[in-house]
């Protein structure tokens, strides 16, 4: 039986946290991109498997203690809705916990499109910026 949409989205965010970043790259199509905000330190298009890992990466190391708990996954034909928390700290060890929403699309069964939706850009932009001399 094959995976649903909504699995394959759980398994990316699991081998993400196993830190197996080939096994995430089976899940994207080869023209997949996301596009984050442009007062994040991470901002821009960011496209192909390759450019989608470099994303996380970077995210990743732009926080300390980094969690992304997931609270409800929905599909709804090509598309999964992901609602988490996005909780961490900033490099001054300021903390955070906001809620986000992710949209995941897909064409031929793997992920095209990623549309993060964070509840605060400005407020991760004014963390990241109170870090100073202390930044990745």
């Amino acid at each position: 039986m094959s995976q649903s949409n909504k699995e394959k989205v759980q398994a990316m965010f699991d081998a993400m946290a196993a830190g197996d970043f080939e096994l995430m790259k089976t899940y994207l199509h080869p023209d997949v991109f996301v596009i984050e905000a442009d007062c994040l330190p991470y901002s821009g298009v960011h496209r192909g498997p390759d450019g989608y890992i470099q994303l996380v990466h970077k995210v990743v190391n732009t926080w300390d203690d980094l969690q992304l708990s997931v609270n409800a996954m929905a599909e709804v034909d090509d598309m999964v809705m992901v609602v988490s928390e996005f909780a961490g700290k900033n490099k001054a060890g300021v903390a955070f916990n906001m809620p986000m929403t992710e949209l995941f699309y897909f064409t031929d069964g793997k992920v095209s499109e990623v549309r993060p939706y964070y509840f605060d850009t400005h407020k991760l932009a004014e963390l990241y910026a109170q870090q100073g001399s202390q930044t990745p």
